[in-house]
């Protein structure tokens, strides 16, 4: 039927993408990821800091919430300015991942939540992988 000879291969090695314009603007997305997961955090701690740490009854508790709300804000607000990106990165894998374990055993996790946990673990291993991008303070390695 077919030969090696008569098939079409990208032997050039060409991008064939139908807008390559676009390409140039690839170094934004880590920035977009950024502020996307960064205000999230920000949002989140908000209700968090209503619901969790106020009803708390137990005061070793009630501080062990306040560090990790310190911790996380300041990992937001360092992942939105874009200062050190992949260490903030790695303690919100961390925190989020308590925070998944914690809420599994709990009580039942919602599917809609389970798949918002992969959504932030997506952007957060890309920010991980990828680094700053444009508009950070983070030197590029």
């Amino acid at each position: 039927m077919f030969s090696k000879n008569n098939l079409c291969y990208n032997t050039s090695m060409s991008i064939l993408n139908p807008l390559p314009e676009l390409l140039s603007f690839a170094s934004l997305a880590p920035l977009l990821l950024r502020v996307v997961i960064g205000v999230y955090f920000l949002e989140q701690l908000s209700t968090i800091i209503h619901t969790k740490c106020i009803r708390k009854k137990n005061v070793e508790i009630r501080n062990i919430f306040k560090y990790l709300i310190v911790v996380e804000t300041l990992s937001a607000i360092a992942i939105i300015i874009g200062f050190f990106t992949q260490i903030a990165v790695l303690i919100l894998i961390i925190t989020t991942t308590i925070n998944l374990v914690l809420e599994q055993k709990t009580k039942k996790i919602r599917k809609a939540k389970l798949q918002l946990y992969i959504f932030i673990f997506a952007i957060l291993f890309s920010l991980l992988v990828m680094g700053a991008g444009f508009f950070s303070i983070d030197l590029p390695l």
